[in-house]
């Protein structure tokens, strides 16, 4: 594989004709992953140095729902609601909303798709930003209500709501460079008195790598961490995003006649590389409180989300090739 010539949207989703929405997505992530490799060498950037044939790819899964609930509710029910009443407690790099009709739940709306990106649109494109909002939220979405001061707010009104369609991540945590900047500072083999720290969430707690109590954090240090210490050159696959990479149906029963596979409809990405999708039941097909994890009736998305992998892709090759650095405890 040669070096690329530039960073693809996340999902390879081009939403504007301009080449200039392409430029300056490239220029974004090529920032960010630049100045990572640069301070942590090991990481390489792709547009700079080549991948060779025979790379490997390594597919690091989460589950979406936020485990760090469980520190904050006692109870099964009460982690349920938090998790769908504040986007806020979505923190695993997934967000959701959750649409009823009386006391049914429609349809259950997830995205993995970063802020960046619509920052990014909104700059060269506005027109199809406000497209967009239109086809996924409502036709009554104007673009004055998507701006503040001049400038895009990823958290405006139409984006922020838990009881409707929303458009993508405005969680704080929830954003690209956290995720490569989480996968650069893993390539830091740790030790706490001369013994290398290989825990997940000691990892994290001791490298500085975000929150132990995360999924998706101590998950994507891990990985990485493991793969920097066979000294191979490491890299994130590109489009670099994080992605919806499928809903998990064991354990689970649908209504008479439902195929779990018309329930989960990808609305963006491509077919590799979701970022957006729905869980709804076809029309005429009964509720989705028919639907059962583990027998007990869907009555929140968070019990989809706790069956929702999400995923970061990460490249290796040439291991024994770089010598990994190794430091200490970060003090604290």
């Amino acid at each position: 594989m040669p070096v690329i010539a530039e960073f693809s949207t996340a999902g390879n989703v081009r939403d504007s004709s301009t080449e200039e929405l392409g430029a300056q997505w490239h220029e974004a992530v090529a920032s960010i992953v630049a100045e990572q490799s640069a301070a942590f060498p090991q990481l390489y950037d792709p547009t700079t140095d080549e991948t060779p044939a025979g790379a490997v790819l390594h597919r690091i899964p989460w589950h979406a729902f936020p485990v760090s609930l469980n520190r904050k509710a006692a109870s099964a029910q009460a982690r349920l609601e938090l998790a769908d009443g504040d986007r806020k407690n979505q923190d695993e790099y997934c967000e959701w909303s959750v649409e009823r009709s009386g006391d049914e739940i429609t349809k259950v709306s997830f995205t993995t798709e970063v802020r960046e990106y619509y920052s990014t649109l909104a700059r060269v494109d506005p027109d199809a930003l406000l497209g967009l909002y239109r086809e996924f939220l409502s036709s009554d979405v104007q673009l004055d209500e998507l701006f503040v001061g001049g400038e895009y707010d990823p958290s405006n009104a139409w984006n922020r709501r838990t009881d409707g369609p929303i458009m993508h991540l405005c969680q704080e945590n929830n954003n690209l460079q956290a995720a490569v900047i989480l996968a650069a500072e893993a390539t830091v083999l740790r030790q706490r008195d001369g013994k290398a720290v290989t825990d997940q969430q000691d990892l994290v707690v001791c490298g500085g790598l975000g929150n132990p109590f995360r999924n998706s954090d101590p998950q994507i240090a891990a990985q990485v961490n493991g793969l920097a210490a066979t000294g191979a050159r490491l890299t994130l696959d590109n489009p670099i995003g994080l992605y919806l990479d499928r809903l998990e149906t064991a354990g689970m029963r649908f209504p008479e006649g439902v195929d779990p596979a018309e329930c989960w409809i990808v609305e963006r990405g491509d077919s590799d590389h979701a970022v957006r999708a729905r869980f709804q039941l076809p029309p005429g097909k009964g509720h989705i409180s028919q639907v059962t994890v583990n027998g007990a009736p869907v009555r929140s998305g968070a019990q989809l989300a706790d069956r929702l992998v999400i995923r970061i892709g990460a490249i290796s090759h040439s291991p024994g090739s770089f010598e990994p650095r190794v430091e200490a405890c970060k003090p604290g």
